[in-house]
């Protein structure tokens, strides 16, 4: 005879270890994000190095959840059917996508902050090459 309560236990104990192999590959991948965007910003001021890490820890968490989100709403698409009541029923934006867009717009805004605390790199000037002169110097001009 099957134990119902016992194959419960077994799938909350599968469900577990799932998600906790989840969260660590999660975790993984936002590290390997901060790591690569704290690559970009070493060279920077002591002054704002708090505000980028902090920043850099927001930018790699959402970089990683819009790519979740991403993968869902292709395989789901953007919208979702809802049924309130007997006879009140329809479709709306998925909660996937309004998460993604929300994230996207916070996404800007910090990368925005990044950008204006980057180390300036000076530019390189291209190396005369003389055709102004010769173009200047013609008389049938």
């Amino acid at each position: 005879m099957v134990d119902y309560e016992e194959v419960q236990r077994e799938i909350e104990r599968e469900e577990k270890v799932d998600s906790a192999a989840n969260y660590l590959e999660k975790s993984k991948q936002i590290k390997r994000e901060e790591t690569r965007l704290k690559r970009l910003f070493k060279g920077i001021d002591e002054n704002k190095k708090k505000l980028v890490l902090t920043t850099i820890a927001d930018v790699a968490f959402m970089t990683v959840t819009m790519q979740d989100l991403r993968e869902t709403i292709i395989r789901e698409g953007t919208t979702a059917t809802y049924k309130n009541g007997e006879n009140q029923y329809g479709t709306k934006q998925s909660p996937e996508s309004q998460m993604y867009l929300q994230l996207s717009q916070k996404l800007t805004q910090a990368m925005k902050i990044l950008i204006d605390c980057m180390p300036k790199t000076e530019k390189v000037k291209a190396p005369e090459d003389d055709f102004d002169d010769f173009v200047n110097a013609r008389e049938d001009i």
